[in-house]
């Protein structure tokens, strides 16, 4: 492993425990404002290979094991191995999407890709919620438009989410890597788009 993986990894494993800061209680007070779609993004973008993927995945997965049996708990009958499938296949879209698009990476990409990121998690996991829905949305288009209105804070704190965090996530790794002989930046020295 070398210097910027090192580097990349433990940001990604710093910024992950954002998924356990605003829980107060059991209950999080600002649902969805995680830097899990900017790791998604940051390991699309600075890891190569299968590791990609497979860091962020991991990550989220173990703090899915945590949040679901420990502090999320009392909704569920059963010990959970694994979080909602809909929530993992829109995280590995978001990379995806994040692996075009930041190929020739810069902040004006990172913006884009971030605001693209929230809009791909909000029409999966949305859409999930109505699929999978027991009443609580008819099976028609307007309980699919329902769904989706309902599901508007959480889209605002999503794309919050990612904007903060990816900016953050992007700007303390092209410092460290100013910094640090043997890194090169990715961002910094480039354009806006």
């Amino acid at each position: 492993m070398n210097k910027k993986q090192a580097i990349v990894i433990i940001l990604i494993i710093v910024a992950m425990t954002t998924r356990f800061v605003f829980i107060v209680d059991g209950v999080s007070v600002l649902p969805n404002f995680t830097a899990v779609g900017a790791i998604a993004i940051m390991g699309a973008t600075y890891l190569k290979g299968i590791t990609k993927w497979l860091i962020p995945l991991a990550l989220l997965w173990i703090s899915d094991l945590i949040l679901n049996n420990l502090i999320y708990s009392q909704y569920f009958d059963h010990f959970q191995i694994f979080g909602d499938p809909w929530v993992y296949g829109s995280f590995l879209l978001v990379g995806l999407f994040a692996g075009v698009l930041m190929k020739r990476a810069s902040w004006g990409r990172l913006f884009v890709t971030c605001i693209g990121g929230a809009v791909i998690f909000y029409l999966v996991t949305n859409f999930a919620v109505w699929a999978q829905s027991t009443g609580t949305y008819p099976r028609d288009m307007n309980g699919l438009i329902m769904c989706y209105e309902a599901a508007i804070p959480f889209f605002r704190n999503t794309l919050l989410g990612n904007l903060f965090f990816g900016f953050a996530l992007f700007g303390i790794f092209e410092l460290l890597a100013s910094r640090i002989k043997g890194l090169e930046p990715v961002l910094i020295k480039k354009p806006i788009i």
